[in-house]
């Protein structure tokens, strides 16, 4: 760095162009940061109806957003068994209040409706089949706030309800299970 400073002010015309060029690029790019309007997000998210895993943000219009997240987990700690676990969540989100206090922080507040599918397999260490497999999808709804920070960072908490069928149980009502949902992620938009 010493020798490109010294480079500059002892003139040598190459450098002062690169200087120069970086210091355009530099400009012009900052400046088009605020001006993007910042319509997906990609993180994470956990909660019992949006899943628990990776999930991706996608805005459809000024109040109008999907979030789809995708859970994967295989346990093998025992030696006997080995468990995955899967979740696929899908929520649509609508917009009914925003605001913006500063360049540095906005929030939105949002209702919102998802569906869940997830399922745990287990089997044997000898490659059997499948010994068990356990089905559950869910529905539901609720409302949720998603501050922003910096225009990229933010951090969506939602709560409400959920109806959820879970292949397990003795008898039809023991399948279905009414719960209130806390949900909460953290994504980058961009």
């Amino acid at each position: 760095m010493l020798s490109v400073m010294r480079s500059f002010y002892t003139g040598d015309m190459k450098y002062r162009k690169a200087l120069l060029i970086l210091l355009v690029l530099l400009v012009f790019g900052v400046s088009a940061l605020p001006a993007s309007t910042n319509i997906r997000g990609i993180g994470a998210q956990v909660g019992q109806l949006s899943g628990s895993g990776l999930s991706f943000h996608q805005r459809l219009g000024g109040t109008r957003a999907l979030q789809a997240t995708v859970g994967l987990a295989l346990d093998s700690s025992y030696s006997i068994t080995t468990d995955l676990d899967y979740s696929l969540g899908l929520e649509y989100q609508h917009t009914f209040f925003s605001a913006s206090y500063q360049d540095w922080f906005a929030s939105n507040l949002y209702w919102f409706a998802g569906l869940h599918h997830g399922g745990t397999a287990s089997w044997n260490s000898d490659a059997s089949l499948a010994q068990s497999y356990t089905p559950s999808v869910g529905i539901g709804a609720g409302f949720g706030v998603e501050p922003t920070f910096f225009s990229h960072f933010s951090v969506p908490v939602s709560f409400g309800y959920g109806l959820f069928f879970t292949a397990s149980g003795s008898s039809t009502v023991e399948m279905f299970t009414i719960s209130f949902l806390a949900q909460i992620g953290a994504r980058y938009r961009f």
